[in-house]
């Protein structure tokens, strides 16, 4: 009799810290301290007041919160996740919500696995999905681009809230630019980094204002199957057939997760950890730019056989003489090769931006083209690829 009177003596005393003066923040500290003093009863007195110490989990330091987790306390638990997660510390993160995740509330569940997301912590999250407890929201979505699943399981109110689009069929072309271009990725940081590209293209038109249009960024999962694993990346284009597609575009960029980036066709392929330095590099591509680093083998066997200016930027000197102030480019093994400046530029190392006199040569190039750009459309073609092409309601286009 005596040891249940002094226990509830005990409670009695914690709980009037707290009451008398209607306010719970004073119960923790004294809580925490009796759990101390006497854990065998600091249980029991936690369930005789839990709102009051829910009430105030934020203001409990890392140990207090450990104290109340250890007595099954699934929200002390989550704040706790939360601290390791804002702190990078993933596997300590993971020591507290992983446990007690089926017993979060829904707000809890959605909230740290947005938080999954947004320290792209992938791996857990197809823990979660593979146990079916990854709750339906946004982060569930994230996952699902991540995982390049198809476009019918992404919802339409997630593209919008997002600002991607499912589909290219109804894209129109803009009478703004002299070339509109398609901008499509098969997974989610591809969304991202193209929206941020687009951006920063927006802030300042290379090589000026009116040049390129780009679309809205559309989500195609895997119907290309891209791949950059070996080398440079590509796609596989033949699948192009079995889409519907906007006319009056002219370019295609395509993100996928890794390989070099390149064009061929009419089409961009780069990855979504490339720099947008490496972006405006490949945009020059489009208007017949040619690298001025050493080209391929394969390439430099035609290519540095011919004569005069085969790009705004490559000269081969064959059988005559370069233009005036054009220097050695170490583009052809031939040594034949020269090009504009004697300086590096943005085509020999995009991290070199792009100077004013090249932003000239492409201004010119575009306006007064040594060769026409191969659009993705003839691209198709010559692949023998028949995909069908929606009317466009511009109604005027640039001529060539």
């Amino acid at each position: 009799m005596k040891t249940q009177a002094k226990f509830f003596f005990s409670v009695i005393l914690i709980l009037s810290l707290g009451c008398i003066s209607s306010s719970v923040s004073r119960f923790i500290p004294a809580y925490l301290y009796y759990a101390n003093v006497n854990p065998s009863q600091a249980t029991a007195i936690y369930y005789l007041a839990p709102s009051a110490i829910n009430a105030q989990q934020l203001a409990l330091s890392n140990a207090q919160l450990r104290q109340l987790a250890q007595l099954n306390d699934s929200s002390a638990a989550y704040q706790l996740a939360l601290r390791f997660l804002q702190q990078g510390d993933y596997k300590g993160a993971k020591l507290w919500w992983q446990p007690y995740f089926s017993d979060f509330t829904t707000t809890q569940q959605l909230t740290l696995s947005d938080k999954l997301v947004a320290t792209t912590q992938w791996h857990e999250l197809a823990r979660l999905f593979q146990a079916g407890q990854l709750p339906q929201g946004s982060a569930k979505q994230a996952f699902l681009l991540h995982q390049k699943m198809p476009v019918e399981q992404i919802t339409s109110a997630y593209a919008q809230q997002q600002q991607f689009v499912l589909s290219a069929a109804h894209l129109q072309p803009s009478d703004q630019c002299r070339f509109n271009v398609l901008m499509m990725t098969d997974h989610y940081k591809g969304i991202a980094t193209l929206k941020h590209f687009k951006q920063q293209y927006t802030n300042k038109p290379e090589p000026a204002k009116g040049s390129f249009c780009f679309t809205d960024i559309v989500y195609v999962a895997d119907t290309f199957n891209c791949d950059g694993s070996s080398g440079a990346l590509s796609c596989n284009w033949q699948n192009a057939a079995a889409r519907s597609w906007p006319a009056g575009f002219d370019f295609i960029v395509m993100m996928s997760q890794q390989g070099a980036a390149n064009v061929l066709g009419g089409i961009m392929h780069i990855n979504s950890s490339q720099s947008y330095a490496v972006f405006l590099h490949e945009l020059m591509h489009f208007n017949g730019f040619e690298d001025e680093y050493a080209l391929p083998e394969q390439k430099q066997q035609w290519l540095c056989k011919q004569q005069g200016q085969v790009a705004p930027n490559l000269f081969i000197a064959n059988q005559s003489s370069p233009p005036k102030g054009w220097q050695k480019s170490l583009a052809c093994g031939n040594k034949k090769a020269y090009k504009p400046s004697p300086n590096w530029s943005i085509m020999q190392y995009q991290t070199m931006g792009l100077s004013a006199q090249y932003r000239q040569l492409w201004q010119k190039q575009i306006n007064q083209p040594l060769t026409q750009p191969v659009r993705f459309s003839e691209y198709f073609a010559f692949l023998g690829v028949k995909p069908v092409f929606t009317k466009a309601s511009r109604e005027q286009k640039f001529s060539d």
